[in-house]
């Protein structure tokens, strides 16, 4: 064709309608929901959004840093195939990805792979790539300690955390249309469940339906329970400091979502987490999903919009630390201030849920009651320890009874 450079002319119009419909169509399908991280994300921390020691799907396949772990995947793969599964069902493998693979494309928001994959290739990395991981995670399940990936604790946690990045992904229904394949007869539990003890996902997400990925299985896990949106729309949240000079109360609770706070008669219940490097590029990457795919329900996005309102300085973190709220793995709690203040840069505040205004809404009133300041005030300063408290009672009691006899003195000489 010729270019459009040189068209001149009548010609032009028509040339370049048939130049546009020959372009393939860019809009994402409707499928789509593992996605390339935007650059004014990227830009800020790239290594929370990039695989440290393997590549799984497309986006990150081919680089030689990751080229060791290509070499587990067959081992792995040979490894799978020598379990209890008959060939007849292992050559259905095969089958499966070539009748879904136009499926498995879908899924992707760019085809930045168009040109370095073929069909035959793109099929088979995906293919090795899901039974890789099928193997490991059973291997983990059935705790073979001794497996060469497992043992080591260090490598084990990088390995899961380059399994929750959102650009690291194979469709979630790829691993359980496999896994059922499989094992469907059998007595072994289901690939979510498997799932969730190797990423150490602690909710039950046994029932849980429409999964797309492992990135969006932690968020699955975060955002099931939650405080409920309001009506009610809210700025900002005086920080944790400032609350607890007005007397609110900080208390860990265990539980499994990290989401559900509440805040009742003058104590603020937080879910306790432990904050570490690998625990940051979690949720760097399920914060760039939910806004990739759930810019309406942003739920995990409010939470750390709520958290970084309460941590202005230092001194808020040393006060979630000592109540056992925040379990600081990041060495200084100045570290963990910066990383909390940074993980909202470029999120729209004002599109997210308000699901938090309610409790920073009530937080805030607590705080500009004139009494709830005076009487916290007068605890820290006068009663904040024993011997302080008892010290202060004392001298209330002296007090008291020096001007109790000056005004039994002064009715006596009246008399």
């Amino acid at each position: 064709m010729v270019p459009l450079i040189e068209i001149n002319g009548n010609d032009q119009k028509n040339d370049l309608a048939i130049d546009i419909r020959e372009y393939p169509d860019f809009e994402p399908a409707p499928e789509c929901c593992i996605y390339k991280i935007p650059e004014r994300f990227r830009e800020s921390m790239k290594k929370a959004y990039t695989p440290q020691l393997i590549s799984i799907g497309p986006l990150h396949h081919g680089k030689k840093s990751l080229a060791t772990m290509e070499r587990q995947k067959w081992r792995y793969g040979q490894k799978f195939c020598e379990r209890n599964i008959s060939d007849e069902i292992l050559r259905k493998f095969p089958s499966y990805i070539e009748e879904n693979a136009e499926r498995i494309w879908k899924c992707y928001d760019e085809l930045v792979f168009e040109t370095k994959f073929t069909g035959s290739k793109f099929k088979w990395m995906i293919l090795y790539d899901a039974v890789f991981i099928i193997e490991l995670f059973l291997r983990h399940f059935e705790k073979k300690a001794s497996d060469f990936l497992l043992k080591r604790e260090w490598f084990r946690l990088d390995l899961r955390r380059d399994f929750i990045l959102l650009e690291n992904q194979l469709p979630f229904f790829v691993f359980e249309d496999l896994y059922n394949i499989a094992f469907g007869s059998s007595h072994k539990p289901s690939f979510v469940q498997i799932a969730c003890t190797s990423l150490d996902i602690k909710e039950d997400l046994s029932d849980q339906k429409g999964i797309k990925h492992f990135t969006d299985l932690a968020r699955c896990a975060l955002v099931k329970t939650r405080p409920p949106n309001s009506n009610e729309k809210i700025n900002k949240i005086y920080s944790a400091t400032m609350l607890h000079e007005a007397g609110v109360r900080f208390k860990a609770v265990d539980k499994n979502s990290l989401l559900d706070v509440e805040f009742e008669k003058g104590e603020l219940r937080i879910p306790s987490f432990f904050l570490g490097f690998r625990i940051e590029a979690a949720i760097r990457n399920v914060m760039i999903l939910e806004q990739c795919h759930y810019p309406k329900k942003a739920y995990f996005c409010s939470y750390i919009q709520f958290l970084d309102s309460l941590i202005d300085t230092d001194k808020d973190v040393d006060l979630l630390v000592n109540n056992g709220i925040i379990d600081n793995g990041m060495g200084s709690s100045a570290t963990v201030t910066d990383k909390i203040n940074t993980l909202m840069v470029g999120i729209p505040r004002a599109q997210l849920p308000t699901c938090y205004a309610q409790i920073g809404n009530s937080l805030n009133k607590y705080y500009d009651n004139f009494w709830n300041r005076t009487v916290a005030t007068l605890r820290h300063v006068y009663f904040n320890n024993l011997w302080r408290g008892t010290g202060t009672v004392a001298a209330f009691i002296v007090v008291l009874l020096t001007l109790t006899q000056t005004v039994l003195a002064i009715l006596d000489q009246i008399k």
